[in-house]
């Protein structure tokens, strides 16, 4: 079985990039015991966690676990005690995760909760020809109407942005949305998700192509360069123009000082979500923040009730993944990371998963 892992290398955390390692392993398919199930991977997709890993920049960093944690494929085997013959040649999309049910807050034990691909906390991942899970639990019935490139770009990303949107800024028919760091992959799916639900959405965005992109193709209702100088004054400008006082949440990926920027974009009482931030690892709140009883809110990847709801939507809404880049075989693993941290890419990079066939499988 073909898998995709790093090899260790001298260097400080944020200075390295450790080397890629494509191997053979042996036995060349792993056999499902007890409830186990067996997916035979059709493709994968990166994530910025994937690169991040690679420079030692992300907690439990392990050599000899598979990266990865974004698939499509099939159930081919099952374990005896698994007791559903149903599930072999299902065409499914894996929980990125494990340890997360169904609890709205958090985690049922934090920790116990991990993020498939590359960590010592979850010893598998999806860049490899086959995903052996623990229960047929952690796997979700693909959406009809994405082919496997499409459907590999969905699960951690998709997972992420619908926690944000609709589990904790509560976004509906008639809200109002900002969207901070559009083209980004959480970020695209956080403007169709909250469109697809009938609400009105703006963006901030670096570049005027990306802006471009998600006013035009994602429908996104206007949007500013956070690259301009007083880039909250023109956003609460555009907001005025469409007849509106203010947003009733910010979705951000970015932290540092977005939300004093926003204060005064957001509505009173309104949620301010944060999933992440690429700009530093903290995020300023200013008074005013306070005074307009904003409630600050963090919210990370999702429960597998979550994921499923985020499938549904995708399902009914007819979403589709936007794909930057398609990389052919594990054995351009490279390719595909080159292609991730590319300047001015919009949408998911995903590997197409070429296999031997096995006269078993």
């Amino acid at each position: 079985m073909k898998v995709v892992t790093i090899s260790q290398c001298e260097g400080k955390p944020g200075e390295l990039y450790y080397p890629l390692s494509v191997q053979e392993l042996a036995p060349p398919i792993p056999q499902p015991s007890e409830s186990q199930i067996l997916v035979k991977i059709s493709a994968a997709s990166l994530n910025h966690r994937d690169h991040f890993i690679r420079q030692h920049l992300y907690p439990g960093v392990a050599f000899n676990v598979v990266l990865g944690s974004d698939c499509v494929g099939r159930v081919v085997s099952v374990g005896p005690d698994a007791k559903n013959e149903s599930l072999i040649d299902r065409r499914v999309l894996v929980y990125p995760a494990k340890g997360w049910i169904s609890k709205v807050s958090a985690p049922e034990n934090p920790g116990a909760f991990a993020i498939l691909g590359g960590t010592s906390f979850y010893a598998s991942g999806t860049l490899a020809e086959y995903l052996l899970l623990e229960s047929a639990d952690l796997i979700s019935d693909c959406p009809a109407h994405l082919d496997d490139l499409h459907a590999a770009a969905l699960p951690l990303a998709g997972l992420t942005a619908y926690r944000a949107v609709v589990t904790q800024a509560q976004i509906g028919a008639g809200s109002t949305l900002l969207v901070t760091g559009a083209g980004g992959g959480v970020a695209i799916y956080a403007v169709q998700i909250a469109k697809a639900l009938g609400a009105k959405v703006f963006v901030t965005s670096g570049s005027q192509e990306k802006l471009n992109f998600v006013t035009e193709t994602l429908k996104a209702d206007g949007g500013v360069l956070y690259t301009a100088k007083d880039w909250g004054k023109k956003l609460l400008l555009l907001l005025h123009q469409n007849g509106l006082s203010g947003v009733d949440a910010v979705v951000d990926g970015s932290g540092g000082k977005t939300l004093s920027q926003l204060v005064r974009s957001l509505n009173a009482g309104g949620k301010f979500v944060s999933y992440g931030m690429t700009t530093e690892p903290r995020l300023e709140v200013a008074m005013g923040a306070v005074l307009k009883h904003l409630s600050v809110i963090g919210s990370t990847m999702g429960s597998k009730r979550e994921f499923d709801g985020m499938i549904e939507l995708v399902h009914k809404h007819r979403i589709i993944p936007i794909v930057s880049s398609v990389i052919q075989g594990l054995e351009n693993t490279e390719e595909a990371f080159q292609a991730l941290v590319a300047p001015g890419r919009v949408g998911k990079v995903v590997i197409n998963i070429r296999q031997p066939k096995y006269a078993n499988i």
